[in-house]
């Protein structure tokens, strides 16, 4: 679970919860974990939100194909991904 932050501490109990992570699950907490709990702001444009939507995707993919996966931490490497980038 992530170190800090109890809303992202509610949010991952959320997460984990479900069967099958959606990409709207994976976006919100990818979204969470960069803005709450690594302090990031965000540009809000069509090529960063696509960019986003595809890594959400990926991670959701990625979760749901991996028995035993651990979501967090691979939500937790797609952002470190994006931030690589940015």
């Amino acid at each position: 679970m992530p170190a800090s932050g109890v809303g992202s501490s509610f949010l991952w109990r959320e997460f984990v919860a479900k069967e099958r992570t959606s990409k709207a699950d994976a976006l919100s907490f990818l979204l969470t974990y960069l803005i709450v709990e690594q302090g990031r702001s965000i540009e809000v444009d069509q090529l960063h939100l696509f960019r986003l939507n595809s890594l959400a995707q990926r991670a959701a993919d990625e979760i749901n194909a991996t028995e035993g996966a651990i979501p967090h931490e691979i939500i937790e490497a797609v952002a470190a991904e994006y931030l690589a980038e940015a």
